[in-house]
Order: structure tokens, then sequence, then C-alpha cells
């Protein structure tokens, strides 16, 4: 298995996901600037394209992802690389990141 560029953090967070074929709504299970794992009962298949909209905090409006692809996906769970973010949507992504890693 190739190694991963960024250190993901398990975390619990709210998601919904659109494509061109399919819409629904999820739990992340970990997380990183690049990428996050989702579970949901809506599982997208490995090389399909999507929209997501991440709920990092409450009272806050979630992270607009424009553009994910799905690199792998199981019975339950999907794994996303993100694509294309608006730049202000990825600074605050970052900024969630790194009070992650300030935890550990």
């Amino acid at each position: 298995m190739e190694g991963r560029k960024h250190i993901r953090f398990a975390v619990q967070l709210p998601v919904s996901f659109t494509g061109d074929q399919l819409s629904g709504g999820g739990t992340i299970l970990n997380l990183s600037a690049e990428g996050c794992a989702i579970t949901s009962d809506t599982v997208a298949g490995a090389l399909v394209y999507l929209q997501l909209a991440m709920q990092l905090r409450e009272r806050e409006e979630p992270v607009q992802v424009d553009l994910a692809a799905v690199r792998w996906a199981s019975a339950t769970r999907f794994g996303v690389e993100f694509i294309k973010i608006h730049p202000a949507e990825g600074e605050r992504l970052k900024k969630f990141v790194k009070a992650l890693e300030s935890t550990i």
C-alpha cells in the first residue's frame, strides 16, 4: 500500500455529497487537507466525481469541496481526494486540520 502524503485524523463529522449519478449523506471517519474517508448508506463507486459539503464546526457554514474524486470504495465506505476547492474554503479546511494537529 502506498504511503500517505498527509496525516489523516480520526473524526466523526457530517457530510453531504452529490454527483452525476447519486447524492447522499454520511459521516467523515478521517480527514486530511487532501482527502477523507466517508461512511454512508449511499456508497460512491471508485472513479466517481462528487461535490462535498463538510460540516467541520457547529454553527459554521459547511466547507464546500467543488470536486472530489472517489479513489476507493467498499460496502459502506469510500475515500475521496479533494481535487478542486475554492481558496477561501481551502483555508478553512487547512485551519481545521491544523487545529486537529495541535491535539496530538
